[in-house]
């Protein structure tokens, strides 16, 4: 379940720092608040719901909640209901209605977000990478068997590139990466000329995670660099859009990305995602992949 500790551990920060934001604070927060998504409770009212408003000194405010537990500590009655949406959606609320900030977790940080804030707040995140022409199944098997990151790899494989994030994305974007996709199942029976399309069978694997001091995706510049994780379970590539896969690491509150775990270790934390997410957006987007999160490939 995402509870936005990141999000909240910059709210903390803040009160320790004598209510004070900093520049680094402010950044942080606005980073923070862009990729979240946040709760909003509200009443239904002749088969509409009505988002819940309270006047306090005279301006109306309305609670978000970072996660499920923070909303039932403050709504105990079951006539609330509970909504899940993008910070998109709080920043066009506040422009549409009457609603003069938000409240966030009343029963905890009771920290105000007012309406001049949020507004502030530009270059609002991808929520939706649709594409109308994305590769077709024959394309994907092309792209799959014609990658070559060794330029990628030579670069990670030099000491002296540790901590130059420009010059990693720089070659990240002009690269083809895999992350891992495990399955309790052998698929391969499901597969038609090494590919596995789960608009067919449906979903059936999930990507694997590093859970080494926290949650971190993980994505490969080859199949041999993935053969070399020992995921329990049945192991198969999958072609990613990097855009795509650094907005779900933003929005689903982990903590970074792992560049080929277990053999090289290219730690990306989330500090550095966020600072540069826009940029991948930009340069690492091939929306033509849309669909590759329907296919898996088996590994030879």
């Amino acid at each position: 379940m995402i509870t936005h500790k990141h999000l909240r551990q910059v709210i903390e920060d803040i009160y320790l720092n004598d209510n004070r934001i900093t520049e680094e604070l402010l950044l942080r927060l606005i980073n923070e608040f862009r990729y979240s998504n946040l709760y909003i409770p509200a009443k239904r009212q002749n088969n509409t719901l009505n988002f819940i408003i309270y006047e306090d000194e005279g301006e109306k405010i309305t609670p978000l909640f970072t996660d499920l537990d923070e909303f039932h500590k403050f709504y105990r009655d079951g006539d609330v209901e509970v909504l899940n949406n993008s910070f998109e959606l709080y920043r066009n609320i506040l422009k549409t209605t009457d609603i003069e900030g938000f409240v966030l977790n009343p029963a905890s940080e009771k920290y105000l977000f007012k309406k001049e804030f949020i507004l502030s707040i530009e270059n609002i995140p991808k929520t939706n990478f649709f594409a109308t022409n994305p590769y077709s199944e024959d394309e994907l098997r092309q792209i799959y068997s014609s990658i070559d990151n060794t330029n990628l790899e030579s670069f990670t494989d030099n000491p002296a590139n540790i901590g130059d994030w420009e010059g990693l994305f720089e070659r990240i974007s002009s690269s083809r990466l895999f992350t891992l996709m495990v399955s309790s199942r052998d698929l391969t029976s499901k597969a038609e000329d090494g590919l596995i399309s789960q608009k067919a069978t449906g979903p059936m694997a999930s990507m694997y995670v590093d859970k080494i001091g926290g949650r971190y995706a993980t994505i490969f510049s080859s199949t041999s660099k993935l053969k070399e994780v020992k995921a329990e379970g049945f192991s198969y590539a999958q072609i990613i859009n990097l855009a795509t896969l650094v907005n779900f690491v933003l929005t689903e509150d982990m903590d970074g990305i792992v560049l080929n775990p277990s053999c090289g270790d290219v730690l990306i934390p989330r500090s550095v995602l966020l600072k540069y997410s826009l940029g991948f957006e930009k340069y690492a987007n091939d929306e033509r992949l849309f669909e590759s999160m329907f296919y898996m490939f088996t590994i030879d």
